[in-house]
């Protein structure tokens, strides 16, 4: 799995879908212990985490880190 430099690489990392639904809605989660959403459907979940993603890397690129809730 792909880490990020500040992510501690020694924790077991499980896999899952980060994209669930309760009843219609539709939402994802993140690493930083946030669930977005609702989203109409899965497709627009998963447009959802690709503009979350970019938002996180623009983030990054000027020096900034998102929030992070403890383990």
């Amino acid at each position: 799995m792909e880490c990020r430099g500040n992510d501690d690489v020694s924790r077991t990392w499980f896999r899952s879908d980060r994209f669930f639904n309760e009843g219609p809605d539709w939402y994802f989660s993140t690493r930083e212990n946030t669930v977005e959403g609702p989203f109409a459907s899965r497709t627009e979940a998963e447009t959802g985490l690709m503009l979350y993603l970019r938002d996180m890397q623009a983030m990054e690129s000027y020096g900034l880190q998102p929030a992070r809730m403890p383990d």
